[in-house]
């Protein structure tokens, strides 16, 4: 569409054209009503009639597994409203939709017949709130950091899985957020950086499968081995907290004061891994998977840390 220049109406008011190619082809015609939506630098003209729902149609046949889930989840993520999922006896298929269905929030399954199994989604995507989903995010890893610092993680170790879980269903949340703000354009800000928000809650739910990982292995080692391991659990936490707290700070001066005493953070933390392998030289293999997964996590925050840097200087 080519630029449409301002034109002066009256004493106080301005207006501009609108091409009657889009007239004709929303049915639109003198007397009708637009929404125009302010935002710091444009205007969004959209129409008033409810847009209709998306719905999706998804065959099941013939198709493995784990591409099936896949798709199901990019209709998911795509803020698709139903989704219908066909094939030849479906209802034997039930059981694996149904464990997909937990896996994320707010699906139900809304009609099952022969050949049909309809998901509708019950989120409203314009409610959600990024950045408090990333707030709950990182007050879980948090919560997660605290409960492998416990002598008793057998014990909680279904509490842990089911954490594990929970972030998983707030990153699809965040993902949903951020394509909602692309295609809808009502956040400008979250526009400019879905890539980066993108990146950070995507790094985050993989820190989270990183801390599963380390509770599968500590859950049935000693306690002498588990008091030194979650000394340096501990600092990683104060860390992360370090790296997750860059976000919230809006003064440049202070964002980049903190940004400067990143890798001495950085580098101390390594060290304290290392000393780890002088507490643990009766399980050097122990130290090994465990000091690497340490090393992940650190990894997986560098990531984030580019993000929020990036995040600053757009």
């Amino acid at each position: 569409m080519e630029p449409r220049k301002i034109i002066k109406f009256g004493n106080s008011s301005h207006v501009i054209t609108i091409p009657q190619e889009w007239l004709e082809s929303n049915n639109l015609q003198k007397g009708d009503s637009l929404n125009v939506v302010e935002k710091p630098e444009s205007l969004l003209v959209t129409l008033q009639t409810k847009k209709e729902e998306k719905r999706a149609m998804l065959s099941i046949d013939n198709k493995p597994l784990k591409l099936f889930n896949k798709e199901l989840l990019s209709y998911y993520l795509k803020n698709y409203r139903i989704i219908e999922i066909y094939g030849k006896n479906i209802h034997e298929r039930l059981d694996e939709i149904t464990r997909f269905k937990e896996k994320i929030s707010s699906v139900e399954i809304t009609e099952i017949t022969k050949e049909k199994i309809v998901l509708r989604d019950l989120t409203s995507p314009h409610e959600l709130n990024l950045n408090q989903l990333i707030g709950e995010i990182v007050d879980m890893q948090n919560l997660f950091f605290e409960k492998l610092c416990q002598e008793n993680i057998k014990e909680n170790y279904s509490f842990l899985i089911q954490l594990d879980k929970n972030i998983n269903k707030l990153t699809f949340l965040s993902h949903k957020s951020i394509n909602y703000n692309l295609e809808s354009l009502e956040d400008i800000t979250k526009v400019k950086g879905a890539i980066h928000y993108w990146r950070i809650t995507s790094n985050l739910e993989e820190q989270g499968d990183i801390l599963k990982r380390i509770a599968r292995y500590l859950k049935n080692e000693s306690n002498e081995h588990n008091h030194f391991i979650a000394g340096t659990i501990k600092k990683i936490k104060e860390y992360f907290n370090f790296i997750t707290e860059l976000l919230d700070i809006e003064d440049q001066k202070e964002f980049d004061k903190n940004l400067e005493i990143y890798l001495d953070k950085k580098q101390t933390l390594l060290r304290e891994i290392e000393e780890l392998r002088g507490k643990l030289l009766d399980d050097l293999n122990l130290f090994l998977v465990i000091s690497q997964l340490f090393k992940d996590i650190l990894g997986k925050l560098d990531s984030v840390i580019l993000s929020i840097i990036d995040l600053k200087l757009k």
